[in-house]
Protein backbone atom coordinates (compact mmCIF):
# COMPACT_ATOMS: atom_id res chain seq x y z
CA UNK A 1 0.00 0.00 0.00
CA UNK A 2 1.30 3.33 -0.77
CA UNK A 3 0.77 6.49 1.49
CA UNK A 4 1.72 10.05 0.75
CA UNK A 5 4.84 11.16 2.62
CA UNK A 6 4.26 14.58 5.23
CA UNK A 7 6.93 16.69 3.71
CA UNK A 8 10.02 16.02 2.17
CA UNK A 9 13.83 16.58 4.33
CA UNK A 10 15.59 19.29 4.40
CA UNK A 11 18.07 20.00 1.30
CA UNK A 12 15.22 18.03 -0.99
CA UNK A 13 16.84 14.30 -0.73
CA UNK A 14 13.08 13.59 0.33
CA UNK A 15 13.88 10.91 3.37
CA UNK A 16 11.22 9.67 5.16
CA UNK A 17 11.56 7.89 8.97
CA UNK A 18 8.29 5.10 8.74
CA UNK A 19 7.78 1.68 10.49
CA UNK A 20 8.14 -1.77 9.24
CA UNK A 21 5.20 -4.63 10.90
CA UNK A 22 7.31 -7.33 11.33
CA UNK A 23 6.53 -10.81 13.31
CA UNK A 24 8.76 -9.56 16.26
CA UNK A 25 7.26 -5.85 16.42
CA UNK A 26 7.90 -2.83 14.47
CA UNK A 27 11.17 -1.56 12.77
CA UNK A 28 12.25 1.36 11.47
CA UNK A 29 12.46 1.79 8.00
CA UNK A 30 14.56 4.53 5.77
CA UNK A 31 12.87 5.22 2.20
CA UNK A 32 14.86 7.25 0.10
CA UNK A 33 14.56 8.05 -3.70
CA UNK A 34 14.20 5.15 -6.20
CA UNK A 35 14.83 2.79 -3.11
CA UNK A 36 13.57 0.91 -0.01
CA UNK A 37 14.52 -1.58 1.80
CA UNK A 38 13.92 -3.44 5.18
CA UNK A 39 16.47 -3.00 8.41
CA UNK A 40 14.56 -4.99 10.34
CA UNK A 41 17.08 -8.09 10.39
CA UNK A 42 14.56 -10.25 12.58
CA UNK A 43 15.12 -13.02 10.52
CA UNK A 44 11.18 -14.84 11.41
CA UNK A 45 9.66 -14.59 8.08
CA UNK A 46 9.63 -11.20 7.17
CA UNK A 47 10.02 -10.31 3.79
CA UNK A 48 12.72 -8.35 3.98
CA UNK A 49 14.94 -8.40 0.65
CA UNK A 50 15.59 -5.05 -1.23
CA UNK A 51 12.84 -3.30 -3.59
CA UNK A 52 14.41 -1.62 -6.64
CA UNK A 53 12.61 0.38 -9.47
CA UNK A 54 9.90 -1.71 -10.24
CA UNK A 55 10.80 -5.25 -10.01
CA UNK A 56 11.88 -8.00 -8.06
CA UNK A 57 15.14 -10.28 -8.46
CA UNK A 58 15.35 -13.68 -7.12
CA UNK A 59 18.60 -14.09 -5.02
CA UNK A 60 20.49 -17.06 -5.53
CA UNK A 61 21.36 -18.87 -2.19
CA UNK A 62 22.59 -22.02 -0.39
CA UNK A 63 20.56 -20.68 2.54
CA UNK A 64 17.03 -20.43 0.56
CA UNK A 65 14.49 -22.46 1.92
CA UNK A 66 15.95 -22.60 5.24
CA UNK A 67 13.79 -22.07 8.41
CA UNK A 68 15.06 -19.05 10.06
CA UNK A 69 15.79 -16.88 7.14
CA UNK A 70 17.71 -13.29 8.01
CA UNK A 71 16.59 -10.23 6.44
CA UNK A 72 19.51 -8.09 4.68
CA UNK A 73 20.04 -5.23 5.77
CA UNK A 74 21.54 -2.25 3.52
CA UNK A 75 21.12 1.60 4.20
CA UNK A 76 21.69 4.62 1.65
CA UNK A 77 24.45 6.98 1.74
CA UNK A 78 22.38 9.48 2.95
CA UNK A 79 22.30 11.74 5.68
CA UNK A 80 20.39 9.97 8.49
CA UNK A 81 17.61 10.79 11.33
CA UNK A 82 18.40 7.08 12.91
CA UNK A 83 21.40 5.29 14.53
CA UNK A 84 23.81 3.60 11.57
CA UNK A 85 22.89 0.17 11.55
CA UNK A 86 25.49 -3.15 11.48
CA UNK A 87 27.07 -3.98 7.84
CA UNK A 88 24.92 -5.58 5.47
CA UNK A 89 24.69 -9.47 6.04
CA UNK A 90 24.98 -11.71 2.42
CA UNK A 91 21.68 -13.51 2.78
CA UNK A 92 17.70 -13.79 1.58
CA UNK A 93 14.72 -13.92 2.63
CA UNK A 94 12.85 -16.80 2.85
CA UNK A 95 11.42 -16.36 -0.69
CA UNK A 96 14.72 -15.98 -2.03
CA UNK A 97 13.75 -12.79 -4.31
CA UNK A 98 16.03 -9.69 -5.00
CA UNK A 99 15.39 -6.74 -7.70
CA UNK A 100 14.45 -8.39 -11.47
CA UNK A 101 12.13 -10.79 -10.44
CA UNK A 102 8.41 -10.48 -10.90
CA UNK A 103 6.51 -10.19 -8.23
CA UNK A 104 3.62 -12.37 -8.78
CA UNK A 105 4.78 -15.41 -7.51
CA UNK A 106 6.08 -13.83 -4.08
CA UNK A 107 2.52 -12.27 -3.67
CA UNK A 108 0.35 -15.29 -4.85
CA UNK A 109 -0.57 -13.38 -7.80
CA UNK A 110 -0.26 -16.53 -9.92
CA UNK A 111 -3.70 -18.30 -10.27
CA UNK A 112 -4.13 -17.22 -6.40
CA UNK A 113 -4.42 -13.90 -4.55
CA UNK A 114 -5.99 -10.88 -5.93
CA UNK A 115 -5.30 -12.42 -9.70
CA UNK A 116 -4.32 -9.32 -11.36
CA UNK A 117 -0.58 -10.91 -12.75
CA UNK A 118 2.27 -9.09 -12.92
CA UNK A 119 0.94 -5.64 -13.97
CA UNK A 120 -1.27 -5.40 -11.12
CA UNK A 121 2.13 -5.86 -9.04
CA UNK A 122 3.62 -2.89 -10.91
CA UNK A 123 0.77 -0.91 -10.10
CA UNK A 124 1.29 -1.96 -6.48
CA UNK A 125 5.01 -1.74 -5.99
CA UNK A 126 6.28 0.37 -8.52
CA UNK A 127 8.31 3.37 -6.42
CA UNK A 128 7.73 6.90 -8.82
CA UNK A 129 10.73 8.36 -9.38
CA UNK A 130 9.40 11.61 -8.72
CA UNK A 131 11.56 13.40 -5.69
CA UNK A 132 8.59 13.57 -3.57
CA UNK A 133 8.80 9.46 -3.47
CA UNK A 134 6.19 8.05 -1.64
CA UNK A 135 6.75 5.37 1.18
CA UNK A 136 6.07 2.03 0.97
CA UNK A 137 5.29 -1.11 2.86
CA UNK A 138 7.10 -3.89 2.09
CA UNK A 139 6.13 -6.48 4.70
CA UNK A 140 2.75 -8.40 3.69
CA UNK A 141 2.07 -11.81 5.80
CA UNK A 142 3.26 -14.72 3.93
CA UNK A 143 0.85 -16.74 2.50
CA UNK A 144 -0.10 -20.40 4.20
CA UNK A 145 1.11 -22.03 1.46
CA UNK A 146 4.02 -19.97 -0.50
CA UNK A 147 3.96 -19.37 -4.29
CA UNK A 148 7.19 -19.79 -6.65
CA UNK A 149 7.42 -17.44 -9.65
CA UNK A 150 5.86 -19.37 -12.81
CA UNK A 151 9.25 -19.13 -14.55
CA UNK A 152 8.44 -22.39 -16.12
CA UNK A 153 5.54 -20.93 -17.93
CA UNK A 154 3.51 -23.51 -17.00
CA UNK A 155 -0.44 -22.81 -18.58
CA UNK A 156 -2.62 -20.91 -15.60
CA UNK A 157 0.55 -20.95 -13.34
CA UNK A 158 0.37 -24.26 -11.99
CA UNK A 159 3.62 -24.66 -10.49
CA UNK A 160 2.89 -23.59 -7.65
CA UNK A 161 5.66 -25.01 -4.44
CA UNK A 162 3.15 -26.19 -1.79
CA UNK A 163 5.00 -25.81 1.52
CA UNK A 164 3.31 -27.01 4.43
CA UNK A 165 4.40 -29.21 7.78
CA UNK A 166 3.86 -32.84 7.20
CA UNK A 167 1.54 -33.77 10.21
CA UNK A 168 -0.71 -30.86 8.57
CA UNK A 169 -1.43 -33.36 5.17
CA UNK A 170 -3.74 -35.96 7.08
CA UNK A 171 -6.51 -35.59 9.56
CA UNK A 172 -6.80 -37.77 12.79
CA UNK A 173 -10.08 -38.45 14.73
CA UNK A 174 -9.29 -38.50 18.17
CA UNK A 175 -11.83 -41.22 18.80
CA UNK A 176 -9.32 -43.88 16.73
CA UNK A 177 -6.82 -43.36 19.65
CA UNK A 178 -8.59 -42.27 23.16
CA UNK A 179 -10.03 -45.89 24.35
CA UNK A 180 -13.84 -45.38 25.78
CA UNK A 181 -15.92 -48.44 26.36
CA UNK A 182 -20.23 -48.05 26.93
CA UNK A 183 -23.08 -50.01 26.40
CA UNK A 184 -25.75 -48.07 25.70
CA UNK A 185 -29.36 -50.19 26.78
CA UNK A 186 -32.92 -48.87 25.45
CA UNK A 187 -36.32 -49.27 27.90
CA UNK A 188 -39.15 -48.77 26.62
CA UNK A 189 -42.74 -50.71 25.66
CA UNK A 190 -43.46 -51.25 22.04
CA UNK A 191 -43.80 -49.10 19.59
CA UNK A 192 -42.17 -46.10 21.22
CA UNK A 193 -39.06 -45.55 19.01
CA UNK A 194 -36.62 -47.50 20.68
CA UNK A 195 -35.33 -48.76 17.27
CA UNK A 196 -35.37 -45.49 15.98
CA UNK A 197 -33.50 -43.85 18.40
CA UNK A 198 -31.45 -46.85 18.33
CA UNK A 199 -30.44 -46.34 14.50
CA UNK A 200 -30.52 -42.52 14.68
CA UNK A 201 -27.33 -43.34 17.59
CA UNK A 202 -25.69 -45.47 15.21
CA UNK A 203 -25.62 -43.31 12.57
CA UNK A 204 -24.61 -40.47 14.63
CA UNK A 205 -21.99 -42.34 16.49
CA UNK A 206 -20.76 -43.86 13.11
CA UNK A 207 -20.40 -40.10 11.49
CA UNK A 208 -18.11 -38.71 14.52
CA UNK A 209 -15.72 -41.74 13.63
CA UNK A 210 -16.68 -44.12 16.43
CA UNK A 211 -17.14 -47.91 16.05
CA UNK A 212 -20.64 -48.41 17.12
CA UNK A 213 -22.98 -51.48 16.58
CA UNK A 214 -26.95 -52.27 17.50
CA UNK A 215 -27.68 -55.68 18.93
CA UNK A 216 -31.49 -56.42 18.80
CA UNK A 217 -33.25 -59.20 20.40
CA UNK A 218 -36.27 -58.96 17.72
CA UNK A 219 -33.58 -59.74 15.32
CA UNK A 220 -32.11 -62.87 17.20
CA UNK A 221 -35.60 -63.95 17.98
CA UNK A 222 -36.75 -64.61 14.25
CA UNK A 223 -33.40 -65.54 13.38
CA UNK A 224 -33.78 -68.30 15.83
CA UNK A 225 -37.31 -69.46 14.27
CA UNK A 226 -39.68 -67.00 15.93
CA UNK A 227 -40.83 -65.23 13.01
CA UNK A 228 -44.61 -65.41 13.57
CA UNK A 229 -44.74 -64.96 17.27
CA UNK A 230 -48.20 -63.77 18.25
CA UNK A 231 -49.00 -61.45 21.59
CA UNK A 232 -49.24 -65.00 23.59
CA UNK A 233 -45.60 -65.35 23.31
CA UNK A 234 -44.89 -61.61 25.16
CA UNK A 235 -47.31 -63.10 27.77
CA UNK A 236 -45.50 -62.89 31.60
CA UNK A 237 -47.47 -66.43 32.63
CA UNK A 238 -45.93 -67.96 29.76
CA UNK A 239 -43.01 -69.39 31.53
CA UNK A 240 -41.55 -71.09 28.43
CA UNK A 241 -41.81 -67.73 26.50
CA UNK A 242 -40.12 -65.49 29.13
CA UNK A 243 -37.39 -67.93 29.76
CA UNK A 244 -36.59 -67.98 26.49
CA UNK A 245 -36.88 -63.88 25.86
CA UNK A 246 -34.33 -63.50 28.77
CA UNK A 247 -31.94 -65.88 27.31
CA UNK A 248 -31.89 -64.13 23.89
CA UNK A 249 -31.75 -60.66 25.47
CA UNK A 250 -28.55 -61.84 27.52
CA UNK A 251 -27.34 -63.76 24.80
CA UNK A 252 -27.85 -60.33 22.73
CA UNK A 253 -25.97 -58.33 25.98
CA UNK A 254 -23.02 -61.20 25.43
CA UNK A 255 -22.36 -60.71 22.01
CA UNK A 256 -22.59 -56.47 22.76
CA UNK A 257 -19.63 -56.88 25.13
CA UNK A 258 -17.52 -59.09 22.97
CA UNK A 259 -17.92 -56.68 20.37
CA UNK A 260 -16.57 -53.76 22.54
CA UNK A 261 -13.61 -56.32 24.23
CA UNK A 262 -13.04 -56.50 20.48
CA UNK A 263 -12.17 -53.13 19.58
CA UNK A 264 -9.23 -52.16 21.05
CA UNK A 265 -7.44 -48.70 21.31
CA UNK A 266 -10.12 -47.11 20.64
CA UNK A 267 -13.64 -45.35 21.28
CA UNK A 268 -16.56 -48.03 21.20
CA UNK A 269 -19.92 -48.22 21.53
CA UNK A 270 -22.61 -51.58 21.77
CA UNK A 271 -26.09 -50.51 21.54
CA UNK A 272 -28.56 -53.23 22.86
CA UNK A 273 -32.24 -52.87 21.98
CA UNK A 274 -34.58 -54.56 23.43
CA UNK A 275 -37.82 -53.15 25.87
CA UNK A 276 -35.55 -53.77 28.96
CA UNK A 277 -39.15 -53.29 31.27
CA UNK A 278 -37.90 -54.92 34.35
CA UNK A 279 -36.36 -53.61 36.85
CA UNK A 280 -35.20 -57.38 37.36
CA UNK A 281 -34.08 -57.64 33.26
CA UNK A 282 -32.33 -54.15 34.20
CA UNK A 283 -30.48 -55.54 37.19
CA UNK A 284 -28.61 -58.46 35.65
CA UNK A 285 -27.44 -56.52 32.41
CA UNK A 286 -26.13 -53.77 34.86
CA UNK A 287 -24.07 -56.76 36.95
CA UNK A 288 -23.21 -57.92 33.96
CA UNK A 289 -21.27 -54.82 32.25
CA UNK A 290 -19.79 -54.22 35.73
CA UNK A 291 -17.82 -57.35 35.66
CA UNK A 292 -15.73 -55.51 32.75
CA UNK A 293 -13.45 -52.99 33.52
CA UNK A 294 -13.76 -50.02 32.28
CA UNK A 295 -16.66 -50.48 30.54
CA UNK A 296 -19.71 -47.71 30.87
CA UNK A 297 -23.40 -48.32 31.14
CA UNK A 298 -26.38 -45.55 29.91
CA UNK A 299 -29.83 -46.53 29.89
CA UNK A 300 -32.20 -44.79 27.24
CA UNK A 301 -36.01 -44.85 27.94
CA UNK A 302 -38.15 -43.36 25.22
CA UNK A 303 -41.95 -42.86 27.44
CA UNK A 304 -44.50 -41.82 25.29
CA UNK A 305 -48.72 -40.89 26.02
CA UNK A 306 -49.36 -38.68 22.91
CA UNK A 307 -51.82 -40.30 21.01
CA UNK A 308 -50.97 -39.13 17.93
CA UNK A 309 -47.26 -40.33 18.05
CA UNK A 310 -48.52 -43.69 19.04
CA UNK A 311 -50.51 -44.54 16.15
CA UNK A 312 -48.21 -43.37 13.24
CA UNK A 313 -45.66 -45.60 15.21
CA UNK A 314 -48.86 -48.03 15.28
CA UNK A 315 -48.73 -48.48 11.79
CA UNK A 316 -44.75 -48.24 11.14
CA UNK A 317 -44.88 -51.19 13.29
CA UNK A 318 -47.11 -53.15 10.81
CA UNK A 319 -44.07 -53.34 8.69
CA UNK A 320 -41.73 -55.71 10.99
CA UNK A 321 -41.38 -58.96 9.75
CA UNK A 322 -43.26 -60.68 12.54
CA UNK A 323 -46.50 -59.15 10.48
CA UNK A 324 -45.14 -60.02 7.08
CA UNK A 325 -47.92 -61.07 5.03
CA UNK A 326 -50.64 -60.60 7.38
CA UNK A 327 -53.99 -58.51 7.16
CA UNK A 328 -53.44 -55.27 8.40
CA UNK A 329 -56.23 -55.36 10.10
CA UNK A 330 -55.38 -58.66 12.60
CA UNK A 331 -51.41 -57.17 12.27
CA UNK A 332 -52.67 -54.28 14.26
CA UNK A 333 -55.29 -55.95 16.49
CA UNK A 334 -51.72 -58.29 17.37
CA UNK A 335 -49.83 -55.71 17.97
CA UNK A 336 -51.97 -54.00 20.80
CA UNK A 337 -52.33 -56.91 22.36
CA UNK A 338 -48.66 -57.87 23.08
CA UNK A 339 -48.66 -53.69 24.49
CA UNK A 340 -51.08 -54.46 26.22
CA UNK A 341 -49.21 -57.72 27.71
CA UNK A 342 -46.01 -55.55 28.27
CA UNK A 343 -47.83 -52.76 30.05
CA UNK A 344 -48.51 -55.36 32.42
CA UNK A 345 -45.10 -55.71 34.04
CA UNK A 346 -43.38 -52.34 32.68
CA UNK A 347 -41.78 -50.96 35.68
CA UNK A 348 -39.87 -47.12 34.73
CA UNK A 349 -36.76 -46.37 35.22
CA UNK A 350 -35.91 -44.83 38.69
CA UNK A 351 -33.04 -42.98 39.75
CA UNK A 352 -32.45 -45.98 42.18
CA UNK A 353 -33.23 -49.82 41.46
CA UNK A 354 -32.32 -52.40 43.94
CA UNK A 355 -29.69 -50.39 45.98
CA UNK A 356 -27.83 -49.06 42.10
CA UNK A 357 -28.08 -46.23 41.19
CA UNK A 358 -28.65 -45.51 37.66
CA UNK A 359 -26.96 -43.53 34.64
CA UNK A 360 -30.36 -43.31 32.55
CA UNK A 361 -31.63 -40.65 29.81
CA UNK A 362 -35.24 -40.27 29.42
CA UNK A 363 -37.06 -39.35 25.86
CA UNK A 364 -40.56 -37.89 26.50
CA UNK A 365 -43.51 -38.12 23.94
CA UNK A 366 -40.65 -38.31 21.33
CA UNK A 367 -38.58 -35.14 22.02
CA UNK A 368 -40.79 -32.86 23.98
CA UNK A 369 -38.70 -33.14 27.21
CA UNK A 370 -35.42 -35.28 27.92
CA UNK A 371 -34.23 -35.87 31.37
CA UNK A 372 -30.77 -36.90 32.37
CA UNK A 373 -29.40 -38.58 35.40
CA UNK A 374 -25.51 -39.19 36.43
CA UNK A 375 -24.66 -39.11 32.70
CA UNK A 376 -21.90 -36.58 32.84
CA UNK A 377 -20.44 -36.62 35.84
CA UNK A 378 -17.06 -37.90 34.57
CA UNK A 379 -15.59 -35.53 32.43
CA UNK A 380 -12.95 -37.76 30.89
CA UNK A 381 -15.86 -39.23 28.93
CA UNK A 382 -17.15 -38.41 25.75
CA UNK A 383 -19.47 -40.23 23.89
CA UNK A 384 -22.45 -39.25 26.37
CA UNK A 385 -22.32 -35.77 25.57
CA UNK A 386 -22.49 -36.92 22.07
CA UNK A 387 -25.43 -38.69 22.76
CA UNK A 388 -27.10 -35.92 24.52
CA UNK A 389 -26.55 -34.01 21.75
CA UNK A 390 -28.00 -36.41 19.22
CA UNK A 391 -31.47 -36.87 21.71
CA UNK A 392 -31.60 -33.04 22.01
CA UNK A 393 -32.31 -33.26 18.42
CA UNK A 394 -34.59 -35.75 17.09
CA UNK A 395 -37.95 -36.27 17.95
CA UNK A 396 -40.51 -39.45 15.95
CA UNK A 397 -42.82 -37.26 13.65
CA UNK A 398 -42.97 -38.15 9.95
CA UNK A 399 -41.26 -36.30 7.46
CA UNK A 400 -38.94 -36.26 4.01
CA UNK A 401 -35.62 -35.02 3.27
CA UNK A 402 -34.34 -34.25 0.15
CA UNK A 403 -31.00 -34.37 -1.32
CA UNK A 404 -29.95 -32.66 -4.84
CA UNK A 405 -26.73 -32.00 -6.48
CA UNK A 406 -26.42 -28.67 -8.25
CA UNK A 407 -25.13 -28.36 -11.83
CA UNK A 408 -23.76 -28.74 -14.13
CA UNK A 409 -21.67 -25.83 -13.94
CA UNK A 410 -19.48 -24.28 -16.13
CA UNK A 411 -16.34 -25.97 -14.19
CA UNK A 412 -17.93 -29.21 -14.89
CA UNK A 413 -17.95 -29.13 -18.17
CA UNK A 414 -14.28 -27.74 -18.18
CA UNK A 415 -13.61 -30.74 -15.81
CA UNK A 416 -12.33 -28.46 -13.20
CA UNK A 417 -12.75 -28.92 -9.54
CA UNK A 418 -14.07 -26.65 -6.84
CA UNK A 419 -14.53 -22.65 -7.87
CA UNK A 420 -17.59 -20.76 -7.75
CA UNK A 421 -18.49 -20.52 -11.17
CA UNK A 422 -22.69 -20.53 -11.96
CA UNK A 423 -24.98 -23.05 -13.80
CA UNK A 424 -24.69 -24.01 -17.53
CA UNK A 425 -27.97 -24.00 -19.30
CA UNK A 426 -28.61 -27.97 -19.03
CA UNK A 427 -27.80 -27.04 -15.35
CA UNK A 428 -30.72 -24.59 -15.07
CA UNK A 429 -33.15 -27.12 -17.16
CA UNK A 430 -32.33 -29.61 -14.81
CA UNK A 431 -33.03 -27.17 -11.37
CA UNK A 432 -36.22 -26.20 -13.34
CA UNK A 433 -37.37 -29.99 -13.19
CA UNK A 434 -36.66 -30.37 -9.82
CA UNK A 435 -38.86 -27.62 -8.95
CA UNK A 436 -41.67 -29.50 -11.19
CA UNK A 437 -40.95 -32.57 -9.21
CA UNK A 438 -41.15 -30.85 -5.62
CA UNK A 439 -44.36 -29.40 -6.43
CA UNK A 440 -46.01 -32.43 -7.15
CA UNK A 441 -45.06 -33.53 -4.03
CA UNK A 442 -45.54 -31.39 -1.71
CA UNK A 443 -49.42 -31.09 -0.50
CA UNK A 444 -49.50 -28.64 2.23
CA UNK A 445 -46.42 -26.91 3.32
CA UNK A 446 -43.93 -26.70 0.77
CA UNK A 447 -39.81 -27.92 1.76
CA UNK A 448 -37.76 -25.71 3.36
CA UNK A 449 -34.48 -25.00 1.39
CA UNK A 450 -31.32 -25.36 2.12
CA UNK A 451 -28.71 -24.28 0.54
CA UNK A 452 -24.56 -23.10 0.28
CA UNK A 453 -23.78 -19.41 -0.43
CA UNK A 454 -21.71 -20.02 -3.80
CA UNK A 455 -23.43 -18.74 -7.17
CA UNK A 456 -24.07 -22.46 -8.11
CA UNK A 457 -26.28 -22.57 -5.27
CA UNK A 458 -28.22 -19.29 -5.47
CA UNK A 459 -29.23 -19.62 -8.89
CA UNK A 460 -30.54 -23.29 -7.73
CA UNK A 461 -32.59 -21.79 -4.75
CA UNK A 462 -33.66 -18.97 -7.37
CA UNK A 463 -35.57 -21.19 -9.65
CA UNK A 464 -37.02 -23.42 -6.96
CA UNK A 465 -38.66 -20.56 -4.92
CA UNK A 466 -40.08 -18.78 -8.41
CA UNK A 467 -40.91 -22.08 -9.90
CA UNK A 468 -44.89 -22.13 -10.62
CA UNK A 469 -47.42 -23.88 -8.73
CA UNK A 470 -47.18 -22.19 -5.37
CA UNK A 471 -49.22 -19.82 -4.25
CA UNK A 472 -48.30 -16.76 -2.67
CA UNK A 473 -49.25 -18.29 0.54
CA UNK A 474 -46.46 -21.13 0.36
CA UNK A 475 -43.68 -19.27 -0.61
CA UNK A 476 -40.50 -21.20 -0.19
CA UNK A 477 -38.32 -20.40 2.92
CA UNK A 478 -34.77 -20.53 1.72
CA UNK A 479 -31.63 -21.06 4.16
CA UNK A 480 -28.32 -19.68 2.40
CA UNK A 481 -25.81 -21.29 4.86
CA UNK A 482 -22.20 -21.00 4.01
CA UNK A 483 -21.24 -24.13 5.64
CA UNK A 484 -23.20 -26.32 3.03
CA UNK A 485 -20.65 -24.89 0.68
CA UNK A 486 -18.13 -27.68 -1.03
CA UNK A 487 -14.89 -28.65 0.35
CA UNK A 488 -12.33 -26.55 0.19
CA UNK A 489 -9.54 -27.71 -2.46
CA UNK A 490 -7.40 -25.05 -1.18
CA UNK A 491 -4.26 -23.93 -3.27
CA UNK A 492 -5.85 -27.03 -5.94
CA UNK A 493 -9.11 -24.97 -6.09
CA UNK A 494 -10.37 -24.30 -10.04
CA UNK A 495 -7.73 -26.71 -11.23
CA UNK A 496 -8.54 -30.19 -12.98
CA UNK A 497 -7.16 -33.87 -11.58
CA UNK A 498 -5.19 -34.03 -14.82
CA UNK A 499 -3.35 -30.81 -13.76
CA UNK A 500 -2.97 -31.83 -10.06
CA UNK A 501 -1.33 -35.25 -10.93
CA UNK A 502 0.59 -33.55 -13.48
CA UNK A 503 2.36 -30.76 -11.73
CA UNK A 504 1.82 -32.47 -8.09
CA UNK A 505 2.27 -36.17 -8.40
CA UNK A 506 3.21 -36.53 -4.65
CA UNK A 507 0.36 -34.97 -3.15
CA UNK A 508 -2.03 -36.95 -5.88
CA UNK A 509 -0.15 -40.08 -4.64
CA UNK A 510 -0.94 -39.04 -0.77
CA UNK A 511 -4.81 -38.38 -1.65
CA UNK A 512 -4.73 -41.73 -3.31
CA UNK A 513 -3.28 -43.16 -0.31
CA UNK A 514 -6.17 -41.88 2.37
CA UNK A 515 -8.62 -39.94 0.22
CA UNK A 516 -10.67 -39.33 3.88
CA UNK A 517 -7.90 -37.94 6.03
CA UNK A 518 -6.47 -36.19 3.07
CA UNK A 519 -5.76 -32.35 3.48
CA UNK A 520 -5.79 -30.41 0.22
CA UNK A 521 -3.00 -27.82 0.75
CA UNK A 522 -3.47 -24.00 1.08
CA UNK A 523 -5.14 -21.35 2.76
CA UNK A 524 -8.06 -22.93 3.63
CA UNK A 525 -7.80 -26.55 2.51
CA UNK A 526 -10.05 -29.19 3.70
CA UNK A 527 -10.26 -32.79 4.04
CA UNK A 528 -13.03 -34.80 4.19
CA UNK A 529 -13.10 -35.46 7.36
CA UNK A 530 -13.08 -31.90 8.35
CA UNK A 531 -16.08 -31.82 5.70
CA UNK A 532 -17.67 -34.54 8.02
CA UNK A 533 -17.06 -32.53 11.03
CA UNK A 534 -18.61 -28.95 9.51
CA UNK A 535 -21.88 -30.69 8.18
CA UNK A 536 -22.43 -31.99 11.62
CA UNK A 537 -24.34 -28.94 12.37
CA UNK A 538 -26.53 -29.45 9.64
CA UNK A 539 -27.23 -33.01 9.95
CA UNK A 540 -28.54 -32.05 13.71
CA UNK A 541 -30.93 -29.12 12.29
CA UNK A 542 -32.17 -32.00 9.77
CA UNK A 543 -32.77 -34.15 12.41
CA UNK A 544 -34.86 -30.84 14.54
CA UNK A 545 -36.75 -29.83 11.61
CA UNK A 546 -41.00 -31.26 12.04
CA UNK A 547 -41.24 -30.47 8.32
CA UNK A 548 -39.98 -31.56 4.69
CA UNK A 549 -36.59 -30.05 3.54
CA UNK A 550 -34.61 -29.72 -0.05
CA UNK A 551 -31.14 -30.02 0.73
CA UNK A 552 -28.80 -28.22 -2.96
CA UNK A 553 -25.62 -28.97 -1.95
CA UNK A 554 -22.28 -30.15 -3.90
CA UNK A 555 -21.54 -33.72 -4.39
CA UNK A 556 -18.66 -34.28 -1.44
CA UNK A 557 -20.99 -32.79 0.39
CA UNK A 558 -24.03 -34.95 -0.71
CA UNK A 559 -21.85 -38.39 0.10
CA UNK A 560 -21.54 -36.93 3.53
CA UNK A 561 -25.44 -36.61 4.10
CA UNK A 562 -25.80 -40.31 2.65
CA UNK A 563 -23.44 -41.69 4.30
CA UNK A 564 -24.69 -40.80 7.42
CA UNK A 565 -28.48 -41.53 6.60
CA UNK A 566 -27.12 -44.93 4.93
CA UNK A 567 -24.99 -45.53 7.98
CA UNK A 568 -21.95 -46.52 5.43
CA UNK A 569 -18.58 -46.12 6.96
CA UNK A 570 -16.54 -42.92 6.86
CA UNK A 571 -13.88 -44.40 5.10
CA UNK A 572 -16.60 -45.40 2.19
CA UNK A 573 -17.43 -41.84 2.02
CA UNK A 574 -14.83 -40.51 -0.73
CA UNK A 575 -16.42 -43.42 -2.83
CA UNK A 576 -20.22 -43.02 -2.60
CA UNK A 577 -21.77 -43.09 -6.44
CA UNK A 578 -24.42 -39.83 -5.80
CA UNK A 579 -26.80 -39.67 -8.30
CA UNK A 580 -27.63 -36.68 -10.58
CA UNK A 581 -31.33 -37.09 -9.61
CA UNK A 582 -33.32 -36.11 -6.44
CA UNK A 583 -32.69 -38.60 -3.19
CA UNK A 584 -35.28 -38.64 -0.40
CA UNK A 585 -35.17 -40.56 2.63
CA UNK A 586 -38.84 -41.18 4.43
CA UNK A 587 -39.92 -41.66 7.72
CA UNK A 588 -39.85 -45.17 8.61
CA UNK A 589 -40.02 -47.57 12.07
CA UNK A 590 -36.01 -48.17 11.89
CA UNK A 591 -35.15 -44.43 10.72
CA UNK A 592 -35.35 -43.71 7.07
CA UNK A 593 -35.85 -45.54 4.27
CA UNK A 594 -34.22 -44.12 1.01
CA UNK A 595 -35.80 -43.72 -3.05
CA UNK A 596 -34.25 -42.31 -5.67
CA UNK A 597 -35.93 -40.06 -8.57
CA UNK A 598 -34.38 -39.72 -11.58
CA UNK A 599 -34.75 -36.12 -13.11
Amino acid sequence: QVSQPDAPSPGGNAIFPRRLACSRGIMPLMVAPAQAMCVAGCGSGCLGGVLLGSTWRRRSSPHEGSRRPSLRVSLPTLPLATKPQPAPRKTVDRYGLMPGDAACGLFGLDGEGDGRGAEGVDELHRLPSDPCMRATRLYREPALTPVRPNLAGSPRGLNRQIRRQASAQFTKNELSVVEEKLVIVMVGLPARGKSFISNALLRYLNLLGCAARMFNAGQSRRSSGGTSASADFFDSTNCAAKQLREHLAMQCLEDCISFLKSASMCTAVGILDATNTTIERRCKVSKRVAEEKGMGLIFVESLCDDDSVLQVNYRLKLANADYEGMDATKAMDDFLQRVRRYEQVYQPLEDVENGESRCYIKIVDAGVKLIKNRCTLDAKKQVPSHILTLLHSIHLGPRSIYFVVVGPTTNDVQGFLGGDSPLTARGEERMNAVAAYMNQQEEDEPAMVMSGTLQRHLQSAHLLRMSGGLSPKKDRTVLQLQRLNDLCLGSFDNMSAAEIQEYYPHEAAARARDKFNYRYPGEGGESYSDLVARMREHILRLEQLHGSALVLCDKRVCRVFLAYFRGTRLEEIPYIDVPWGVVQFGRSHHGFDETEIDI
